[in-house]
């Protein structure tokens, strides 16, 4: 006879997996983002390096998972399916270790939040996998491996080379798991920053020896890590950004979700708590969840920055967790009212994944910008390395990775453009864009700057526009601007 806790843990495999299959290769959600990762795995496949031979500013990880999508798109969502499952597996062990009322409930919450459709953008994204690393460092600290610390090292040096800004949200967990002793491991505070460090090193280490013999260090630095500090873009204030975020959470369908386990976490500050410096850390890592919009304020631009709202699908259910273990009054340890703040976690997202689930189907993108003639005549067309180049449109580098061909300019998007006038003041990048097209002999050019109309500098759309005439016949024009520019 299968046992309660059996099917319990079957319930949490099947419902992982099933959120994960919905965003499968064969009904993937489109996100520009996304399309950039896949050309960075490109530019590896065929023997490039990344930001030397192309442009991002994220640290390297993800382009790294994305080299496997040209072998099969498979092998990513596999690796991605797995790290949620791990750690769903890990969070429901934790759990029924420490005797939640229903231990599946939180791993289900985990689930629905990482996987909802409104915020997730499907899998492969860089904060959907450190929200992940974050449940997972939380449950190590809770634990008592015998090599933990050294764990916890692995998860920042993951966390680090995937989304630095990560490590904010990251950061209260680990200073706790320095200065506070969890489990049976009694260890001093030097011994584990030591055991940490090597953890951080094991991972880096690679990851700089890799770069720096490709002559390429350099080139991750300035960009992955320097540029970061100065990005593009005119910051809103602090008001403003909260405002932001208080709309997105209510645009996602978040509300139910974030403001109960907000409410449990303050209500739990004034009941009795075995462990009130957790719960501390707990509530601070919940603020730490925007730590993307707090350091770059970009939730106001529109939905396409909504994934900002990712860690909270790790933040939300460790702070609940942490109110249902530690809070010593009867009304919150009840199974009943535990069942109760359960269903008010869950059932918005719940009904939202239902919704998007009956409307599945297998598209594998294949009608894609399908009454785009420009577009179409493109996929159409016989393409190899450095004969299209897209100009102003990210959503485009699709083109790129349809005929499996690199770019001439390793500027593959060009929105800093629109976020700031001040950005390539000299006209720096756009003569280097210019020198590739013509040492490369492009032949066609997608133009999608009159089409947007957003560049901020006046001299880079007239610079842009005098070359076109000067090197290019005009092709195609659609209703809204684009233009296909063909060479002469």
């Amino acid at each position: 006879m299968i046992k309660k806790s059996h099917f319990s843990l079957l319930f949490i495999i099947l419902g992982s997996v099933s959120l994960n299959f919905l965003n499968s290769p064969l009904s993937e959600i489109f996100f520009d983002d996304k399309e950039i990762f896949k050309y960075a795995g490109l530019v590896i496949y065929r023997g490039g390096m990344p930001y030397r031979d192309f442009f991002d500013h994220k640290p390297p990880l993800i382009y790294f998972l994305n080299y496997f999508h040209w072998i099969s798109p498979w092998i990513p969502w596999m690796l991605d399916s797995l790290l949620i499952l791990f750690a769903s597996l890990l969070f429901y062990w934790l759990c029924r270790k420490n005797r939640v009322a229903w231990p599946w409930i939180l791993p289900l919450l985990f689930n629905l939040l990482i996987r909802y459709s409104l915020v997730s953008f499907g899998n492969g994204m860089t904060r959907e996998y450190t929200a992940a690393f974050l449940l997972i460092f939380f449950c190590v600290m809770q634990g008592n491996a015998r090599y933990k610390y050294f764990i916890l090292g692995l998860l920042i040096g993951l966390t680090c080379w995937m989304q630095q800004d990560a490590l904010i949200t990251l950061s209260p967990f680990l200073f706790y798991s320095i200065f506070v002793s969890e489990g049976t491991i009694s260890v001093s505070a030097a011994r584990r920053v030591l055991a940490i460090c090597i953890g951080f090193m094991i991972v880096s280490l690679p990851l700089i020896f890799y770069f720096t013999r490709h002559q390429s260090f350099s080139f991750l630095w300035k960009d992955a890590f320097l540029f970061n500090l100065q990005a593009p873009g005119i910051q809103p204030g602090l008001f403003e950004k909260l405002k932001s975020i208080k709309h997105a959470i209510h645009e996602t369908e978040f509300e139910m979700a974030f403001y109960t386990a907000l409410i449990l976490g303050v209500a739990a500050l004034f009941l009795k708590n075995k462990k009130p410096r957790l719960l501390y850390m707990a509530l601070l890592t919940l603020v730490f969840s925007f730590s993307a919009e707090f350091l770059t304020g970009r939730l106001s631009a529109g939905p396409g920055f909504i994934y900002y709202l990712l860690p909270l699908a790790a933040s939300v259910p460790v702070l609940v967790y942490v109110v249902f273990t530690e809070t010593q009054v009867s009304f919150i340890q009840d199974k009943t009212a535990q069942l109760l703040f359960s269903f008010m976690l869950n059932t918005t997202l719940l009904f939202g994944t239902l919704r998007y689930a009956a409307g599945f189907h297998i598209s594998e993108n294949k009608d894609l910008f399908a009454n785009d003639p420009e577009i179409e005549y493109l996929k159409t067309a016989s393409l190899g390395d450095y004969q299209l180049f897209v100009f102003d449109n990210s959503n485009l580098i699709y083109l790129y990775n349809y005929h499996k061909i690199l770019s001439p300019s390793p500027w593959i998007y060009h929105y800093f453009w629109n976020w700031s006038p001040d950005w390539d003041k000299d006209n720096a990048v756009l003569s280097s864009i210019l020198q590739n097209l013509q040492s490369h002999k492009t032949r066609f050019i997608l133009d999608c700057s009159q089409e947007r109309n957003d560049i901020k500098n006046i001299s880079v759309v007239k610079e842009w526009q005098q070359f076109l005439q000067t090197h290019y016949s005009l092709f195609m024009k659609d209703s809204s601007n684009r233009m296909l520019w063909k060479i002469q």
